[in-house]
């Protein structure tokens, strides 16, 4: 990933003993950091009641309880990726096999249920920690990028459950856990959104007040430095991305109870658009800053402009130039490019 000359900070907490603590060249610039936080959640905020009054005023369709109710759906989904891959990214690293993870995690969760009953799935949480921890352990203590480990791994987690579900979607039997994905709170918000909404609240907490999770901002400022104040880097690196797994984990189950049938490649249609959310929410690629708390508002930036386009009779070519043109736009408006030696 791209070099840094100085820790970026992460959320406004007073310093405990053991955390990396930012030189004072960067103290100086803190005042100026929540201003441009501030403002980027504005804009968010704006952009989030802009797009379906513009999509509204084009087809009243796009208020329809049905297509609501579509969106939510949508969003539970992706959400529980977009925290799955937004602690390795705050590192200044990246997970390429979070949807493979989903897929893995999803046919094994299948097979779960028919051969020991719809309860059965949660017992396959655990694999996408494993998973999580493996990739963790081999980039921080092999010292390999992540980029290339997650992306040989997606291929790999791809294979295996190819082989297990023997080329045929894995169905998922009927149970009593089925009310539990396919009824609303208050007949309003899908039950599988306050999952995903709980997850997201969990990871917050996480990144925001522990120390571990101040460590994971300290790495993604500068992670030689967070070394010598004595941040245990690998141990870190390799928690972060077991937690991403587990998350993944989760989403593997959600999506399961979704489409009621697991592929090897279920889903792999959510890792480029988890990133776009991530980085549309104000977390940059180069790590350091942003975190879960936007994540939601990049979600739902997404699913909006990805259900208005669809609405309004887009081709799929033209929806992907536009979500493309807009992850890159998020790209130029989140990276902080004086933070950067190189750019490669």
């Amino acid at each position: 990933m791209n070099q840094t000359t100085a820790p970026a900070v992460g959320p406004a907490t007073p310093a405990e003993p053991g955390t990396a603590a930012a030189p004072e060249a960067t103290a100086a610039k803190r005042p100026a950091r929540p201003l441009k936080d501030r403002l980027q959640t504005i804009s968010l905020l704006a952009a989030l009641v802009i797009l379906p009054a513009i999509f509204t005023a084009l087809n009243p369709q796009f208020l329809s309880g049905g297509n609501i109710d579509s969106m939510l759906q949508q969003t539970s989904i992706l959400l529980l990726v977009v925290v799955a891959g937004t602690g390795p990214i705050l590192m200044g690293s990246i997970d390429l096999s979070v949807g493979a993870i989903v897929s893995l995690t999803a046919v094994f969760a299948g097979l779960a249920a028919q051969a020991l009953g719809q309860p059965a799935v949660f017992l396959v949480i655990p694999l996408g920690l494993l998973v999580g921890l493996l990739n963790g352990a081999i980039i921080a203590y092999l010292r390999l990028p992540s980029f290339l480990v997650t992306l040989g791994t997606s291929f790999a987690i791809s294979g295996i459950a190819l082989l297990a579900s023997g080329g045929f979607p894995v169905q998922l039997p009927a149970g009593p856990l089925t009310p539990m994905f396919n009824k609303s709170l208050l007949g309003l918000v899908p039950l599988p959104l306050v999952y995903a909404v709980v997850v997201w609240a969990v990871m917050i907490i996480w990144l925001r007040r522990t120390a571990t999770g101040r460590f994971v901002y300290a790495i993604g400022g500068n992670e030689r430095a967070s070394g010598v104040l004595g941040v245990r880097v690998r141990w870190v690196k390799t928690l972060t991305f077991g937690v991403s797994g587990l998350c993944c984990g989760i989403a593997g189950i959600a999506l399961l109870f979704s489409t009621t049938a697991a592929t090897s490649e279920v889903g792999n249609a959510f890792l480029l658009p988890s990133i776009a959310a991530i980085v549309m929410g104000g977390t940059p690629l180069s790590g350091g800053q942003g975190g879960a708390g936007r994540g939601l508002i990049g979600t739902l930036l997404l699913v909006e402009l990805g259900n208005g386009m669809l609405i309004l009779g887009f081709s799929p070519a033209a929806q992907q130039i536009v979500q493309g043109l807009v992850v890159v736009l998020a790209v130029l408006l989140t990276l902080d490019r004086r933070r950067l030696q190189i750019v490669k």
